[in-house]
């Protein structure tokens, strides 16, 4: 599938950033408020991974697993997230936190855990940095913080998860998902055929398309109107270029 741009903008004046997915946020507030306290943190969604630090020269993508976490996404989904890991475009790897040995009580196979561990690291080109507990998980988000350096001026940094060899098809999903999610685009792909069709649609000159956008429907519900008046919001603004200055007022 597809996944999202996001684009972070950071103006710093000192210090690296580190961006906490809004999943990992909310069911681990106690290491998000330890970490505000230290480095320079946002809470955002991301289409990949828990942490994205972003540095001066290069970024890092970071995937944060216990130990019960990583053995259970073992048959299922690791493997969907190692795949948009490799594409990220920087420094990824997967924090294990906790008791290695927890696989032994858990009756896992252990030749077949750390054969499976060896291919992530030299197959997949993802290192693995194990943890003790939430608090060394901590110790080495602000150290990677800190090593990546200082971000001297205001930049933005796109979050590249697109493969290389996506078809027509799907690079015009994935150009309309970054406007209104995956599900809602593939409604209105479905409904209008053409992303042309689909901006045509928002054009407010045209009410009778506007009203047509109302009709459809995403998993049996209509779409949200703070969805479409967003996507008619972005849709008809005009680019301007963004500067430094605009950037430092977002941020405060």
């Amino acid at each position: 599938m597809p996944k999202q741009i996001i684009i972070i903008r950071a103006s710093l004046v000192c210090g690296s950033m580190i961006v906490i997915d809004s999943n990992e946020a909310a069911e681990n507030s106690r290491l998000v408020k330890s970490l505000e306290k230290v480095v320079e943190a946002a809470v955002r969604p991301l289409p990949a991974g828990d942490y994205l630090i972003i540095g001066r020269e290069k970024n890092a993508l970071i995937e944060r697993k216990t130990i019960m976490d990583f053995l259970n996404s073992l048959k299922g989904r690791l493997w969907d997230q190692l795949a948009i890991l490799k594409e990220f475009e920087g420094e990824k790897m997967i924090i294990l936190e906790g008791y290695l040995g927890l696989y032994r009580k858990r009756g896992w196979k252990e030749v077949s855990i750390l054969a499976l561990m060896d291919r992530i690291v030299n197959e997949w080109c993802v290192p693995i940095i194990p943890t003790p507990d939430i608090k060394g998980t901590m110790t080495y988000l602000v150290w990677k913080n800190k090593s990546l350096g200082e971000v001297a001026e205001f930049r933005e940094y796109p979050l590249r998860l697109k493969r290389k060899d996506m078809k027509p098809e799907e690079q015009a999903l994935y150009v309309l998902e970054g406007l209104c999610g995956h599900e809602t685009a593939k409604s209105l792909l479905t409904h209008f055929r053409t992303l042309r069709n689909v901006f045509a649609a928002l054009d407010p000159a045209v009410p009778t398309a506007v009203e047509e956008l109302r009709k459809i429907k995403v998993g049996g519900k209509r779409i949200p109107e703070n969805t479409l008046r967003k996507m008619l919001t972005v849709a008809n603004t005009v680019f301007q270029k963004i500067d430094a200055g605009e950037g430092e007022k977002e941020g405060g």
